[in-house]
């Protein structure tokens, strides 16, 4: 399946397999969407699987935006999937611990 992102209002939600490949459709999305919000909300719940190298790209984004002075709340942390390797990357400090 290939990646879907759709923007909900204040959301972007992402569905499928997110890899290195189509990673850099999601950070070009992020991106733009940076350039005209302060707060941006990333929806990881229908995410099928992700791989170690989009952690980190997920992580690099987080803390641009954060050094833009912007916020990226990212949610996703049910979704065990992600949580997993999130975990094994060291990466699930960038996961919001509350729903929105």
């Amino acid at each position: 399946m290939a990646l879907k992102i759709k923007e909900n209002n204040e959301m972007i939600e992402v569905w499928g397999h997110l890899n290195a490949q189509n990673m850099n459709s999601l950070s070009r999305h992020l991106e733009i969407s940076r350039r005209r919000k302060e707060f941006l909300i990333l929806s990881l719940d229908h995410i099928d699987s992700i791989d170690p190298t989009s952690t980190k790209i997920l992580e690099q984004e987080y803390c641009n935006t954060a050094a833009s002075n912007k916020v990226l709340t990212i949610i996703g942390q049910h979704n065990d999937s992600v949580k997993q390797v999130m975990q094994q990357t060291r990466t699930t400090y960038i996961l919001s611990n509350d729903r929105i």
